[in-house]
This record gives structure tokens, C-alpha cells and sequence, in this order.
């Protein structure tokens, strides 16, 4: 039993911990362990810069393989020994049935159970296929043969796949790290926006007492001096008293005069409400947005024959007059409605429309195969996202809420998308006031969406410029 466990032991040391076979053209590597030279390679196949032990995991820092000839060589006497022992083994050994005391020659292929022939006799194995154990041995190895070449390629794949796995830390890490430089970047924006318009409130509101303390003294000095024009009076009416009656009577008429001097009036002030100047409902969005800001054009092929698009393409108007204009598949025929460049595949992007007075008016986004020809206008189930206005309120078709409505009537709309959020949100540009905001998943490209209502007056695609 000594020998065996020994001849065990030597087997496992010898066995390549990848392909788990004999070691073939056996290497070592930095931390000591052992491989196949073509199975260690096909490991560090796609690696760079470092390079795990596949059991260890030890790091090394270079593909140096170093030959192992002495090893190789022990292997050979290793298989040799094995050989050896199987065939003495095989002498020896003659296993007796525990049941009948016989020999065991016989093998069952439905019980997969080794028989003496006793065992074989009915009823316990009657109409089973039972063979000769030399046959169904000869068998058996040729099947499990069959299953060297898949497991290897198993253990092969998991160790490409563990190879493959080992760089998503640093994947990961390069993305955390990315993510946190935008942050940071952004909350840089916003503090030195905060820094700014802190500096520019303070400075206002230190004018503003500045001008109210001047408005104070002189209100104190008027006061002073109308004390005083009172203590003449004064004066003068006890000096009076002691005036014969023409002395008095010729004074008197001054003395009114002088009384009838109205007193100055008591000057009151209030401070007008500073605070930091949130263009929606956050501090510095407006200086954030910039960044993502895009120069949208009016695309006139989409435009429906009742519009008018303008030469510099940011301006659409309706006219009662039908165009004579190309009938291409993309031009909207039923709904007066022009969509915009450029398309949208993912990002963050922001656009100003200039709405004015217009009675009515729809804006937004929509997916590149919006249909063009349908009678009914889309709602977001059918790939449109907008807001619209109408009379004196917002409607947004297919949202779960109503828009938030504005004390200030829009003449500007802020458009916002965010592609991997899935967001769309609006704003009354007028009075910095968000409307409303669709939350989605988008796998489409995306186009502004612009209705024009029958009424004359212009719909404008605000500049970047205009839009400061």
C-alpha cells in the first residue's frame, strides 16, 4: 500500500495543473510551479504586463518559461513505474464476489455493476446485456477516452476565461477612475460658478447699502435742518406775544409763510432679495448645460408642405399655401411637423427653442423611424417624446403625470437628453422653471422633434450664441 501511495503521489506531481495530463516539454515558472510549456502559453496568450499563476496566481513580471529536463526525465521513470505496477497489479489482483465468494468476470451494461457468474443468473439480472469484463472494459476505456479532448478543452476555456475575468478589476478600476475625473470636473465648474456669483452678490448688496446709507443722511440731514427752521418759529411766536398789535399784524404774514413749510418725509428702505442666480432648479445648471449645449439645424426633406423652413435652417413658420416640394418618404404629409440635425446615439446634449406667442406648439424628441404618413399625432409609446402647448397650458402625450404649469407663460423652451439615463427634460426658459421630464430606454438614434401650429407666427432654433 506504501508504494502505491507513493507511486499516487508521484502521479499528481507530475501532472500538469492546467491540462491535468502528463507534463509534455515541462517549464518552470517565477513562483516554482510547473506546466506544460504549450499549455502555460496558450494561458498568458492575451495577458500583458503581468502575468498570473494559474495556481498560485502569484504575478510574474515577465513570460520567462525556464526548461525543467530533470523533471522531464522523471516523468519518463514515473510512467515507467506505472506501467510496471498496473501489469503486477493486474497479476495479482483477483476480486471475489462479496455475495458468492466467486471470481468477478462478468459485467452488467444496464446496472453498470461487475458479476460473478452466479450473480448473472435470474432473476436479479435476466434479459440485462452482461459481457465479459475483459469486452466491456475494452469498451469502457475506448468511451472514457472520449471524454479526454472535450474536459480538456473545458479546463482549457475556464482558463481562458479566468484569464479573461482577471482584467475586469483593472477594467473596472479605469472606468471608476474616468467617472470620478468628470465629477470632479464638474463640481469644479460649479464651485467656481458658486465663487463668482457669490463675489457678484456681495458686491450688490454692498452698493446697495452704500446708496441707502446716502439716502439716509441726507433724510437726517433735511430733519436737522427742519428742527431748526422749527426752533426759529418758535422763537418768533413767544417774541411775537410781546409785539404791540401793528408790530405783530405786520409780521404775522411772514410768520404763515414760514409755518407752512412742510415737513420732509420719513425715508423707509428694503433690501432688495439677493441669492444665487439657479437658472432651473439647481445651483449653476445654467453654466453646466453649456457644456453639453448643440448647435441643432432644421431638417427642410422632413418638412411638412405647409412649412416654411428658412435658408440658415433655424426658423419654420406655417403658411395656409401648400409648397411645391419633393414628396421624399421621410416628409411628414398629415401632421405640420419638421424634425432636426443631428441625430442622437448616445450623450448628453441641451437645445433652446424660441416659442414666442405661438398658440400652439409641440417640441421634443422622436426616434429616427418615427412613420411620417399617420393621422394621429404620436405619443412616446410610438417612439415621440414632447411636451405642447396650447392655449394656457402644457399637455405631454403619453406621460404618466401632468407637466408642472408656470405662473410665466413660455417664449423659451430648454430641451435636455440624456441618452444612457433615459431622461428628456423640459424648461420654461423664461423663468427658469422645470416642466417636465420622460424617463425611457433608448436603443434607437434620436431626432428633435418640432410641431408647428396653424397659426403664421415663427417657431426658431435658438443659436448658441442667443442662447448665452
Amino acid at each position: 500500500m506504501a508504494v502505491e501511495a507513493a507511486l499516487a503521489g508521484l502521479q499528481a506531481e507530475v501532472n500538469c495543473p492546467i491540462c491535468l495530463d502528463d507534463l509534455r516539454d515541462p517549464v518552470t515558472i517565477e513562483c516554482g510551479h510547473n506546466f506544460c510549456r504549450s499549455c502555460i502559453q496558450r494561458s498568458w496568450a492575451d495577458l500583458r504586463g503581468r502575468f498570473p499563476c494559474p495556481v498560485c496566481r502569484h504575478p510574474c513580471q515577465e513570460r520567462h518559461l525556464r526548461s525543467n529536463t530533470q523533471l522531464e526525465r522523471m516523468i519518463d521513470i514515473a510512467k515507467l513505474l506505472q506501467v510496471i505496477r498496473s501489469k503486477k497489479k493486474r497479476q495479482e489482483e483477483r476480486h471475489l464476489c462479496g455475495k458468492h465468494n466467486q471470481v468477478l468476470t462478468l459485467f452488467c451494461e444496464e446496472d453498470l455493476e461487475v458479476l460473478c457468474p452466479l450473480c448473472a443468473q435470474p432473476p436479479d439480472h435476466e434479459g440485462h446485456q452482461v459481457r465479459p469484463m475483459e469486452e466491456a472494459a475494452s469498451h469502457h476505456r475506448q468511451r472514457l477516452s472520449s471524454y479526454i479532448e472535450p474536459l480538456k478543452q473545458q479546463v482549457a476555456d475556464l482558463q481562458k476565461l479566468i484569464s479573461i475575468q482577471s482584467k475586469k478589476p483593472l477594467e473596472l478600476r479605469e472606468k471608476v477612475e474616468h467617472q470620478r475625473l468628470e465629477l470632479l470636473s464638474e463640481f469644479e465648474h460649479l464651485r467656481q460658478f458658486l465663487e463668482q456669483d457669490q463675489k457678484a452678490v456681495l458686491s450688490r448688496l454692498a452698493n446697495e447699502e452704500k446708496a441707502i446709507q446716502k439716502k439716509l443722511s441726507t433724510n437726517i440731514t433735511a430733519f436737522s435742518e427742519y428742527s431748526a427752521t422749527l426752533k426759529g418759529l418758535l422763537s418768533k411766536v413767544v417774541e411775537s406775544n410781546v409785539l404791540s398789535e401793528v408790530d405783530l399784524l405786520l409780521q404775522i404774514k411772514n410768520f404763515y409763510k414760514n409755518s407752512e413749510e412742510l415737513s420732509p418725509s420719513i425715508f423707509s428702505f428694503q433690501l432688495r432679495r439677493e441669492g444665487c442666480t439657479f437658472p432651473f432648479q439647481y445651483s449653476a445648471l445654467q453654466k453646466i448645460t453649456k457644456k453639453f449645449r448643440v448647435d441643432i439645424i432644421l431638417d427642410p426633406e422632413t418638412a411638412h408642405p405647409n412649412l416654411i423652413v428658412s435658408e440658415d435652417k433655424k426658423c419654420v413658420r406655417y403658411t395656409k399655401r401648400k409648397q411645391n416640394v419633393p414628396d421624399f418618404p421621410k416628409r411628414f404629409t398629415v401632421n405640420t411637423v419638421v424634425l432636426g440635425f443631428p441625430y442622437f446615439h448616445s450623450g448628453r446634449h441641451f437645445w433652446e427653442v424660441e416659442v414666442g406667442d405661438k398658440s400652439k406648439w409641440a417640441i421634443g424628441v422622436c426616434k429616427d423611424s418615427l412613420f411620417t404618413k399617420g393621422r394621429r399625432n404620436p405619443s412616446t409609446g410610438q417612439g415621440c417624446w414632447r411636451i405642447q402647448w396650447q392655449g394656457d397650458s402644457y399637455d405631454a402625450p403619453g406621460a404618466g403625470t401632468s407637466p408642472r404649469l408656470s405662473e410665466v407663460k413660455p417664449r423659451g423652451i430648454g430641451i435636455f437628453l440624456d441618452y444612457e439615463m433615459g431622461e428628456i427634460s423640459f424648461y420654461n426658459m423664461t423663468d427658469k422653471s422645470h416642466i417636465y421630464t420622460f424617463t425611457d430606454t433608448f436603443n434607437r438614434p434620436l431626432r428633435p422633434y418640432f410641431y408647428i401650429g396653424p397659426d403664421s407666427k415663427p417657431l426658431r432654433v435658438c443659436t448658441a450664441t442667443e442662447c448665452e
